[in-house]
């Protein structure tokens, strides 16, 4: 039985109070539940007005057309079919014009069990779990939404639906605020775990301006809290033998434990069975009349350990003396013989001790050997008692302990989780890193045990890609591949202008990417300077140029299709680039100490005037390995660090941190209309993306694919990343472009 479900949406107190979008809650008909929306456009007109005004009408219907027997996934994901076609329809037909990146919206729709939501643009949807230890679980949900959808589109607005279940003490909040930032997270919990949803929603607008606009809905599950007659009613309906069947899989590992605990008495058994044979034997046995004087059992247990030691101590003795004798006489061959015939003599004697023995073993009455062999089985089982207890002990133990770690590794990962949600990433960094240290030191010697470490792993490494703001890329779309022309050939460096893909190739070639026919078109045929290619140029005045492992430089023109070669000193270059109708060059210094820019003025289809560009700075250059101008010079070494120089100074600037860090960088990438800085690291297989203004670290994109990475450029327009690995073109979404 699921509790009670309650929302409550703000809605404003005053005419003067400003509302920028919509925010509706509807219960559905005929169903415990609501069907909700929150959206918002950037921009304020009669177009955005028209767009709130349909996605409005949509949620409505949504609501009021909600039969008893309806099944809720179907009917939203009708729901989302019809309004992602209404939007498209609305938009071809042009009844506004607004980017999709400038609208923000969520939609979405919940009973007292499950619900299931879509989404678009930016906006904050906590999640709080209540797990049976009465701690809260918190979740960004809409952070699920973005990661699924990379580039919404007209035609499919609401492209991405999370589902999942509900339970009793679970709640859902939706705004367009960070409430993360504004309210102190103990407090903004308390709130949402404590207050009903209306009480709720009134105590968080009240850490705004009275003037400011606020879009919030909050949803929870009431505690579920059976009366005592539903309970009978419950037990009444389950069959007894599900009964048995539960409560001996609930109570089977406390029964394990008391078992281990209550292993049978030994002494118990024994007096029972020494009690047997006193039934059994003649009244008249002298050993029994001894043990009847002697006291109980332990008494006689110790007198005879007693004993037993006595003999074997005597025994030890005699034995090492003897031995010490012997090893003084094999020296003599007489004293040999003579011991030889001793010991036969012995063996004779012992023979003979033992036939009497046994005789008189034979001779003795049925009680004393009844008492005997009772007495030789109980110290048995006393043995096998004592280590049966001892390893079950072990066991519990050892178990226990195990069990404290998966709750000590488990309760840092929520606390990093939570931490996630609001925006604390090094909290959450030392907190992964702390549960992984112990995960490392989990047994693993049972078949569950291993596959609960590989869940945990699995777990860890998926929370720890979402703070390193990682994107993984199965299976990025394959362009073109140059194999296809040429068996062998791979991409040295490429070239993105006006939309045309230019590769030079190791055969000494420059093909164009055709994306009709998905394939390559050798434009340029075989020059050998170009077959060691390291770097290239964006295009400029109808040519770019390429820079060779040797250090020339080759002028490359598609339309006339040949290739020139510049008169530039073969020095130690690393990269070049073209910049307001001047050349660029990357120098490092014979010695590998320090590098220099070096700058050439174009003199018709030459360059002249060779002059050091860098006037000023405090990094070294050692290991730089590219370059990138967009007015400024951005310079990147191996290690990932990146100097800008601004007029020939260098100026204060520096990247973010990255995990993992960045050890073997080769490229980096930009232009004067990108807010954003691209470094190319081919070891890992990624490409790490910065903010120009604040040198922020943003994201990561890598994929197993990308194997054998030379080379990159970057299509903000078309929201395009292309890679050039191997001999392999791809292509991958670059979902942080954002419309400014």
């Amino acid at each position: 039985m699921s509790g009670e479900i309650k929302g409550a949406s703000y809605n404003p107190q005053t005419p003067d109070e400003h509302v920028r979008g919509i925010s509706l809650l509807l219960p559905v008909q005929e169903r415990s539940g609501f069907a909700f929306l929150i959206a918002y456009t950037k921009k304020e007109n009669a177009d955005s007005d028209l767009l709130l005004q349909v996605l409005g009408d949509q949620t409505r219907r949504l609501a009021e057309s909600f039969g008893k027997e309806a099944n809720l996934q179907h009917r939203f994901e009708q729901f989302l079919g019809a309004l992602n076609e209404t939007l498209a329809e609305q938009v071809r037909e042009g009844h506004w014009n607004i980017p999709i990146e400038q609208l923000h919206a969520i939609v979405g729709i919940t009973s007292s069990q499950e619900m299931y939501l879509s989404g678009t643009g930016e906006l904050v949807a906590l999640f709080l779990h209540k797990k049976p230890s009465q701690r809260y679980q918190v979740f960004n949900l809409f952070r699920g939404l973005q990661t699924e959808q990379s580039l919404p589109t007209w035609e499919k607005t609401f492209a991405v639906v999370l589902d999942g279940d509900l339970h009793p003490g679970d709640i859902f909040c939706i705004t367009d605020k960070d409430l993360q930032r504004i309210l102190p997270v103990d407090e903004l919990n308390e709130i949402l775990s404590t207050l009903p949803p209306v009480s709720a929603v009134e105590k968080i607008r009240q850490y705004f301006a009275h003037n400011e606009d606020v879009l919030l809905t909050v949803i929870k599950i009431g505690e579920e809290n059976p009366t005592p007659a539903t309970e009978q009613r419950q037990l009444l309906a389950i069959p007894q033998s599900n009964l048995s069947v539960e409560k001996m899989n609930s109570t089977e590992q406390t029964t394990e434990w008391l078992l281990d605990d209550r292993r049978p008495n030994v002494f118990h058994w024994l007096k029972k069975l020494f009690s047997f044979i006193q039934s059994k034997t003649d009244s008249r046995s002298r050993i029994l009349k001894d043990l009847q004087n002697q006291g109980t059992f332990p008494d006689l247990l110790k007198r005879t350990g007693r004993s037993v030691w006595k003999v074997i101590s005597f025994f030890t003795k005699m034995g090492l003396k003897h031995a010490s004798y012997t090893i003084s006489i094999l020296k003599n061959k007489d004293q040999r013989e003579t011991l030889q015939k001793k010991v036969e003599m012995k063996r004779v004697h012992i023979r003979g001790k033992l036939r009497s023995l046994f005789e008189r073993m034979r001779t003795l009455p049925r009680s004393t050997k009844y008492l005997m062999g009772g007495i030789v089985v109980g110290v048995l089982i006393l043995i096998g008692g004592i280590s049966t207890m001892t390893k079950s002990q072990a066991r519990s133990q050892e178990e226990a302990a195990y069990q404290a770690k998966i709750v000590q590794i488990e309760d840092l990962m929520e606390r990093a989780a939570g931490a996630v949600i609001y925006k604390d990433e090094n909290q959450a960094r030392s907190l992964y890193v702390n549960a992984q240290t112990l995960i490392e030191l989990l047994p693993s010697d049972t078949p569950q045990r291993e596959e609960k470490n590989k869940e945990l792993t699995q777990t860890l490494q998926t929370a720890l890609n979402e703070i390193r703001h990682l994107i993984t890329i199965p299976n990025p779309p394959l362009l073109a591949d140059l194999e296809t022309v040429a068996d062998g050939v791979f991409g040295n460096s490429m070239v993105l202008n006006s939309g045309t893909i230019s590769v030079v190739a190791s055969d000494g070639r420059v093909y164009t990417y055709s994306s009709s026919q998905k394939q390559f078109d050798v434009v340029v045929t075989s020059t050998d300077g170009l077959a060691s290619s390291i770097a290239t140029t964006n295009q400029e005045n109808g040519q770019f140029f390429v820079l060779s492992e040797n250090g020339s430089v080759y002028g490359v023109s598609l339309e006339k299709k040949e290739v020139s070669s510049l008169s530039i000193g073969d020095d130690p270059w690393v990269d070049l680039e073209t910049y307001a109708n001047r050349l660029y060059l990357l120098r490092q210094d014979p010695n590998g100490t320090d590098g220099q820019i070096i700058r050439f003025n174009r003199n018709g289809s030459s360059f002249t005037d060779e002059s050091s560009w860098i006037k000023s700075k405090t990094s070294s250059l050692n290991q730089a390995v590219s370059l990138a101008i967009d007015g400024t010079i951005f310079v990147l070494k191996k290690d990932g660090t990146v100097v800008k120089f601004s007029n020939g100074s260098e100026e204060e600037w520096a990247t973010g941190t990255v995990d993992p860090r960045i050890a073997d960088a080769t490229k980096i990438w930009t232009n004067a209309q990108s807010p954003f800085i691209y470094v190319l690291e081919p070891s890992t297989q990624r490409v790490i993306v910065f903010d120009k203004q604040t040198g922020t670290f943003v994201v990561q994109y890598r994929s197993d694919a990308f194997v054998g990475l030379t080379d990159f450029s970057v299509d903000e327009a078309g929201y395009t990343i292309y890679l050039l690995a191997g001999s392999k073109l791809y292509s991958i979404a670059a979902s942080h472009i954002k419309s400014l």
